[in-house]
């Protein structure tokens, strides 16, 4: 038997409610796996194209090092 044919049997004694759930996680499931095949493929020039200033909002900041400690002279 195929996972396919047990998915089916499985489904046949679901009730609406569970079978509109499982609709959803697969939607959801097959959207996220499209998307990431698509970035996959895709040329790094257009990746690049696309996610140009997505962190226009939250730039990256480098916070400047501490000040050394003071410290005695040596005599």
């Amino acid at each position: 038997m195929t996972v396919y044919e047990e998915v089916i049997q499985l489904t046949s004694r679901m009730t609406l409610a569970e079978k509109v759930r499982l609709m959803e996680h697969l939607s959801s499931a097959l959207k996220q796996d499209i998307e990431t095949e698509a970035y996959k493929k895709m040329p790094w020039q257009q990746f690049i194209d696309l996610t140009y200033g997505s962190l226009a909002d939250d730039p990256i900041e480098r916070d400047q090092p501490p000040s050394p400690d003071v410290r005695d002279e040596i005599e």
